[in-house]
Order: C-alpha cells, then sequence, then structure tokens
C-alpha cells in the first residue's frame, strides 16, 4: 500500500499508518482527524437569485428616471419659449430624410447582407453545438 493511496482514502487505509512513519507522523502532527459528512442538498433551502423571482426590481428606478428626463426637457422648452409640440413637428422632416436614405441603402445592400449574417449566425450556432459541454450547459 502507498501512501498516495492511504491519502486518498484514509478510513480504507487506515492500516497503513501503522506501517509508515511519514504517514504518521503527518497525522500526529496535524492532530485533528477531518470527518466528512455528506450531507443531502436541498435546493428549497437555496436562496433564491435576483432573475428567478425574487421581489426586488429596479423598475420604480427606471420609472422615476423616466419622468426626471420628460420634466427637464419640459422645463427646458418652457425656459426656451418653446412649446414641446414644435420641438417635435420640426424634427418630422429630418426622420422622413433618415427613413428615406435606410429605406435606399436597405435596397441597395439588402441581399448580400441578408447572405453574410445567415452565414455568420448559422456558422457560431455550429461551433457553439460542436464544443463539449461544461457542467453549466448539460
Amino acid at each position: 500500500m502507498t501512501c498516495e493511496e492511504y491519502l486518498q482514502d484514509p478510513d480504507a487505509n487506515a492500516a497503513h499508518l501503522q506501517s509508515c512513519s511519514n504517514c504518521r507522523a503527518l497525522e500526529e502532527e496535524l492532530g485533528l482527524h477531518v470527518d466528512v459528512q455528506h450531507r443531502p442538498l436541498s435546493v428549497d433551502a437555496l436562496p433564491v437569485a435576483s432573475w428567478e423571482g425574487a421581489s426586488h426590481r429596479t423598475w420604480p428606478l427606471v420609472g422615476a428616471g423616466v419622468v426626471a428626463v420628460l420634466t427637464l426637457a419640459i422645463v427646458l422648452t418652457a425656459y426656451a419659449d418653446i412649446s414641446p409640440m414644435t420641438v417635435v413637428t420640426s424634427s418630422m422632416p429630418s426622420l422622413q430624410a433618415m427613413l428615406t436614405f435606410l429605406q435606399l441603402t436597405g435596397r441597395a445592400i439588402g441581399a448580400p447582407l441578408v447572405a453574410l449574417l445567415f452565414v455568420a449566425i448559422n456558422t457560431i450556432l455550429f461551433l457553439l453545438l460542436r464544443r463539449a459541454p461544461k457542467g453549466v450547459d448539460v
């Protein structure tokens, strides 16, 4: 019996201590007998993660931010003596020009771009399916 076998399973190889002075000295030096007890894991006793249905949500913070930005916009337009509707309607021509530009550009490069994205996305999916699964993926 080797020292390595004893270190792997001290309880099953307890007779090794009587024949090996090195292992006996190590056991005496440590002075502690480590008792490993395997307890069954209760999943219900574990804490719930924030994405698993915990009650904490950050939506009030997001809502307060939106209200603050809208309030600031209204105050600034009132201070500049401009109505909010004027601001919205004055930006419409530039929005229409941008949409026209995107539409014409999309027609010109649409088919090659779709083919390139198809190949790229399927290559990524193929590589992800071919890799060896890790413990979390199973």
